[in-house]
């Protein structure tokens, strides 16, 4: 029917609405918990599939011994580390291509063959050079990031208003002013989506990369858990990592409906 909406009634009280929505996001969540768990010693052996009671105690004791505080917060630098250089360099190199066909005819190339390489794949090479550890990860994690952020930048800056550009050229706007008070604003909301598809990204990098190239972390964790048969320790170290991206790119919507009201 036309005019037809989605939203509550107004008699609904907010707290209402609130809860059942918030039921609704995470029931799909309990039932694979549920499933999981009964699944758990009745269709897979519990030495191989523990259940989630289990895995959550085991992280309950990783938390109190403080041995999972410091492995996340080794990783989480990494990330921050690794996607804000890459948001740094991804941002200005994608409006550099857009706007220098000398930059473009330099980078064109090396972003083609590099895209569809898996960033992983790197982790040995870049052992090679750094050695394991946080150098190897930040390096992987911003390879990993560095594309979407370009690609995002890249079709924000194309898509500037010519007239706008037109215009503040004609009012005597210099080059550095063009980027810094016209292009970078209007790029904004495209660089915001990149920056939102780059961190579970970073993740993936970040898990890759410890996985391998590092003997610390909690991708780490998961690794030598694994390979000692401890398998509620590297469950719960898999939902430590998945916990940290769903809450980072939580927080980082948050911040962007604060800040950047206007995307």
């Amino acid at each position: 029917m036309a005019g037809a909406t989605t939203e509550a009634p107004e008699f609904v009280p907010a707290e209402l609405g609130r809860t059942a929505e918030f039921v609704i996001r995470w029931f799909p969540i309990a039932i694979v918990a549920f499933l999981w768990e009964l699944a758990s010693g009745w269709a897979v052996a519990v030495s191989i599939l523990p259940p989630p009671s289990r895995v959550f105690a085991t992280l309950g004791e990783m938390l109190l011994s403080g041995e999972l505080v410091v492995e996340l917060t080794t990783s989480l630098f990494r990330v921050f580390i690794g996607l804000g250089l890459s948001i740094a360099v991804g941002v200005l190199l994608g409006i550099g291509i857009a706007r220098s066909k000398s930059v473009e005819n330099f980078f064109d190339v090396f972003l083609a063959l590099l895209y569809p390489v898996p960033k992983t794949a790197l982790v040995p090479l870049a052992i090679l050079w750094l050695g394991r550890g946080t150098e190897t990860a930040i390096l992987i994690i911003f390879l990993a990031c560095l594309l979407p952020i370009v690609l995002n930048s890249y079709n924000a800056a194309q898509n500037v208003d010519r007239n706008i550009i037109w215009s503040a050229q004609m009012m005597g706007t210099t080059d550095r002013e063009l980027l810094w008070k016209v292009i970078i604003p209007d790029t904004i909301p495209n660089i915001v989506t990149g920056i939102r598809q780059a961190i579970p990204i970073a993740f993936i990098g970040l898990t890759g990369a410890e996985l391998i190239g590092a003997d610390s972390g909690v991708g780490s964790i998961i690794l030598s858990a694994g390979q000692l048969g401890l398998y509620p320790r590297m469950f719960a170290a898999i939902v430590v990592i998945s916990a940290s991206a769903f809450f980072m790119l939580r927080g980082f919507d948050a911040f962007e409906r604060r800040v950047f009201v206007w995307t």
